[in-house]
């Protein structure tokens, strides 16, 4: 119903924000880390939002960018993972955190979450793993980590990169013996070219 909310901050609660919009407060459930990064902000600012509706009323939550907002409702597909569940875990993982945690299976990471037992964590597992695109995943890493297209530089971040994904050295190394590299190849290329090896 809402895709979006643009307006300004009137109040933090511990369970999320009132953001002002002409004139009408709208009162939306955020992650801790969301509120964390919002602490003293008081500009114009836009919040990505899901509207749910149940036996117990409606209710906002909200996002600081699509893509946690994306992995939002990937978590509430789940059976047995609803919207407070969900941002608990965002509150705990970064969206890059909890991308590689489903990529790599990573039950103990998805129990760091409050609320979140070992038997949630495996069905989210299961559920998603086929739902993170891997490729997609790697180029957000390498874009955040800003790494250098230089070939020493490109083949050790493509390494970190596919290492990260849960891919032995061994195999990795074995991938890269197989390739021809040219010179002003970047690591997005390597990780491209060494995932049709591997």
């Amino acid at each position: 119903m809402y895709a979006y909310i643009e307006g300004t901050i009137e109040q933090i609660t511990e369970a999320g924000i009132v953001l002002d919009h002409d004139g009408i407060g709208y009162e939306i459930g955020m992650s801790s880390s969301d509120l964390a990064a919002l602490s003293g902000r008081r500009e114009p600012l836009r919040i990505y939002t899901y509207f749910q509706v149940s036996e117990n009323g409606v209710s906002l939550f909200g996002f600081l960018d699509r893509k946690e907002k994306e992995l939002f409702l990937l978590l509430i597909s789940v059976n047995g993972v609803g919207p407070k569940a969900a941002i608990a875990i965002l509150g705990t993982l970064s969206v890059e955190a909890l991308t590689f945690a489903i990529l790599e299976e990573d039950v103990k990471s998805l129990t760091a979450a409050p609320g979140i037992g070992a038997k949630t964590a495996k069905r989210i597992l299961l559920d998603l793993r086929d739902k993170i695109d891997a490729e997609e995943a790697i180029e957000a890493h390498l874009d955040a980590g800003g790494a250098e297209t230089g070939l020493p530089s490109a083949q050790n971040d493509a390494r970190e990169a596919l290492i990260a994904l849960g891919y032995s050295a061994v195999d990795v190394r074995g991938a890269f013996s197989k390739m021809t590299i040219p010179e002003e190849a970047t690591a997005e290329d390597l990780i491209r070219a060494a995932l049709k090896e591997l």
